[in-house]
């Protein structure tokens, strides 16, 4: 069964993970540069089936979008028209307690 992939996206890094084979579990995979992450995802997808791509979209508390989100949906858009046949999820995250105390 091909693997989910997911994607926390940041202008400077982004974080990726995977689920097992049987979908069931997923786990960290690494951390990529934004500037690498289009290569990242060119070379694991010749190597690893993928099912469906889960990119985390950032909300502010409010339910707003956050400040990355256009640039999330910038990203969304480049993979939409480059991997047509993977369908992409959208899974909308808001501020964790760790990043509330931050500001």
């Amino acid at each position: 069964m091909p693997r989910l992939l997911a994607i926390d996206y940041g202008t400077k890094r982004c974080g990726i993970a995977v689920t097992d084979t049987l979908q069931l579990v997923a786990n960290a995979l690494t951390t990529v540069h934004t500037k690498d992450l289009e290569q990242f995802l060119a070379t694991y997808l010749l190597t690893e089936e993928v099912a469906k791509i889960v990119i985390g979209m950032p909300r502010q508390l409010d339910g707003n979008p956050s400040q990355n989100a256009q640039h999330v949906v910038g990203f969304i858009r480049k993979i939409a028209a480059k991997y047509p046949q993977i369908p992409i999820c959208l899974l909308y995250t808001s501020p964790s307690p760790r990043d509330r105390t931050r500001s």
